[in-house]
Protein backbone atom coordinates (compact mmCIF):
# COMPACT_ATOMS: atom_id res chain seq x y z
CA UNK A 1 0.00 0.00 0.00
CA UNK A 2 1.07 3.58 -0.68
CA UNK A 3 -0.44 6.64 1.02
CA UNK A 4 0.45 10.29 0.56
CA UNK A 5 -1.19 13.68 0.76
CA UNK A 6 -0.62 17.29 -0.21
CA UNK A 7 -2.15 20.42 1.32
CA UNK A 8 -2.43 24.07 0.37
CA UNK A 9 -4.22 27.09 1.79
CA UNK A 10 -6.29 28.77 -0.89
CA UNK A 11 -7.59 32.32 -0.87
CA UNK A 12 -11.18 31.88 -1.96
CA UNK A 13 -14.63 31.87 -0.47
CA UNK A 14 -15.65 28.30 0.42
CA UNK A 15 -18.86 28.37 -1.64
CA UNK A 16 -16.98 29.30 -4.84
CA UNK A 17 -14.27 26.76 -4.15
CA UNK A 18 -16.88 24.03 -3.75
CA UNK A 19 -18.70 25.26 -6.87
CA UNK A 20 -15.51 24.77 -8.90
CA UNK A 21 -14.52 21.45 -7.32
CA UNK A 22 -17.96 19.90 -7.75
CA UNK A 23 -18.28 20.99 -11.40
CA UNK A 24 -16.50 17.93 -12.77
CA UNK A 25 -17.39 18.63 -16.40
CA UNK A 26 -15.33 21.85 -16.23
CA UNK A 27 -12.18 20.35 -14.66
CA UNK A 28 -10.43 20.03 -18.01
CA UNK A 29 -11.03 23.76 -18.61
CA UNK A 30 -9.09 24.97 -15.56
CA UNK A 31 -7.03 22.09 -14.09
CA UNK A 32 -3.63 21.71 -15.81
CA UNK A 33 -3.42 18.11 -14.55
CA UNK A 34 -6.54 17.05 -16.50
CA UNK A 35 -5.99 16.79 -20.25
CA UNK A 36 -9.40 15.24 -20.99
CA UNK A 37 -12.40 14.21 -18.96
CA UNK A 38 -15.61 12.33 -19.53
CA UNK A 39 -18.43 12.80 -17.06
CA UNK A 40 -22.18 12.79 -17.56
CA UNK A 41 -24.84 13.30 -14.98
CA UNK A 42 -24.78 14.89 -11.57
CA UNK A 43 -22.08 15.22 -8.94
CA UNK A 44 -23.41 12.52 -6.63
CA UNK A 45 -22.33 9.32 -4.95
CA UNK A 46 -22.22 6.50 -7.49
CA UNK A 47 -21.64 8.77 -10.49
CA UNK A 48 -18.70 7.78 -12.64
CA UNK A 49 -16.51 9.09 -15.40
CA UNK A 50 -12.95 9.04 -16.68
CA UNK A 51 -9.94 11.34 -16.76
CA UNK A 52 -6.80 11.47 -18.85
CA UNK A 53 -4.20 13.11 -16.60
CA UNK A 54 -1.15 14.86 -17.96
CA UNK A 55 1.61 12.27 -18.31
CA UNK A 56 -0.61 9.35 -17.39
CA UNK A 57 -3.05 6.90 -18.91
CA UNK A 58 -6.79 7.41 -19.06
CA UNK A 59 -8.51 6.01 -15.98
CA UNK A 60 -12.05 5.53 -14.72
CA UNK A 61 -13.37 6.84 -11.41
CA UNK A 62 -16.49 6.58 -9.29
CA UNK A 63 -17.59 9.11 -6.68
CA UNK A 64 -17.80 7.17 -3.42
CA UNK A 65 -18.70 9.87 -0.88
CA UNK A 66 -19.67 13.52 -0.69
CA UNK A 67 -20.00 15.79 2.31
CA UNK A 68 -21.52 18.85 0.68
CA UNK A 69 -19.14 21.79 0.80
CA UNK A 70 -16.56 19.85 2.82
CA UNK A 71 -15.20 16.80 0.98
CA UNK A 72 -15.59 14.25 -1.75
CA UNK A 73 -13.92 10.92 -2.47
CA UNK A 74 -13.33 8.90 -5.61
CA UNK A 75 -12.20 5.36 -6.31
CA UNK A 76 -10.34 4.34 -9.45
CA UNK A 77 -9.43 0.84 -10.54
CA UNK A 78 -5.73 0.41 -11.24
CA UNK A 79 -4.01 -2.56 -12.84
CA UNK A 80 -4.03 -5.17 -10.07
CA UNK A 81 -5.33 -2.70 -7.48
CA UNK A 82 -7.16 0.56 -6.88
CA UNK A 83 -6.63 4.22 -6.02
CA UNK A 84 -8.70 6.14 -3.48
CA UNK A 85 -8.61 9.94 -3.48
CA UNK A 86 -10.17 12.04 -0.73
CA UNK A 87 -10.32 15.82 -1.21
CA UNK A 88 -11.07 17.86 1.92
CA UNK A 89 -11.95 21.57 2.23
CA UNK A 90 -11.52 23.21 5.65
CA UNK A 91 -12.24 26.94 6.13
CA UNK A 92 -9.34 28.46 8.08
CA UNK A 93 -10.31 32.10 8.23
CA UNK A 94 -12.22 34.66 6.26
CA UNK A 95 -11.74 33.96 2.58
CA UNK A 96 -9.25 31.11 3.14
CA UNK A 97 -9.66 27.37 2.81
CA UNK A 98 -7.19 24.59 3.52
CA UNK A 99 -7.43 21.99 0.76
CA UNK A 100 -6.01 18.53 1.36
CA UNK A 101 -5.85 15.72 -1.18
CA UNK A 102 -5.21 12.29 0.33
CA UNK A 103 -4.28 9.43 -1.99
CA UNK A 104 -4.14 5.73 -1.15
CA UNK A 105 -3.10 3.06 -3.62
CA UNK A 106 -3.27 -0.66 -3.03
CA UNK A 107 -2.40 -3.74 -5.01
CA UNK A 108 0.42 -5.02 -7.13
CA UNK A 109 0.56 -1.82 -9.24
CA UNK A 110 1.97 0.23 -6.32
CA UNK A 111 5.70 -0.28 -7.16
CA UNK A 112 5.09 0.73 -10.79
CA UNK A 113 3.11 3.78 -9.70
CA UNK A 114 5.86 4.83 -7.29
CA UNK A 115 8.47 4.61 -10.03
CA UNK A 116 6.53 6.18 -12.90
CA UNK A 117 3.84 8.49 -11.52
CA UNK A 118 4.28 9.45 -7.84
CA UNK A 119 6.63 12.41 -8.21
CA UNK A 120 4.65 13.92 -11.08
CA UNK A 121 1.30 13.46 -9.35
CA UNK A 122 2.51 15.15 -6.17
CA UNK A 123 3.87 18.11 -8.15
CA UNK A 124 0.68 18.32 -10.20
CA UNK A 125 -1.43 18.57 -7.04
CA UNK A 126 0.11 21.95 -6.23
CA UNK A 127 -0.53 23.17 -9.77
CA UNK A 128 -4.12 21.97 -9.40
CA UNK A 129 -4.48 23.81 -6.07
CA UNK A 130 -3.22 27.06 -7.65
CA UNK A 131 -5.56 26.64 -10.62
CA UNK A 132 -8.47 25.83 -8.28
CA UNK A 133 -7.80 29.05 -6.38
CA UNK A 134 -7.66 31.09 -9.61
CA UNK A 135 -10.88 29.57 -10.97
CA UNK A 136 -12.77 30.08 -7.68
CA UNK A 137 -11.63 33.73 -7.64
CA UNK A 138 -12.62 34.14 -11.30
CA UNK A 139 -16.11 32.75 -10.65
CA UNK A 140 -16.55 34.93 -7.57
CA UNK A 141 -15.57 38.06 -9.55
CA UNK A 142 -17.92 37.08 -12.39
CA UNK A 143 -20.84 36.76 -9.97
CA UNK A 144 -20.08 40.00 -8.11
Amino acid sequence: MLSFSETATIEAEPEYLWQVASDLKAWQDWDPHVEKLGFEGRFEVGASGWTKPRGGPRGNFTITSIEDGRSYSTESPMPMGKMLINTIFEPVGEGKVKVTREVELSGAFVPVFKKLFLKGMRADMHETFAALEAEAQRRAAAQA
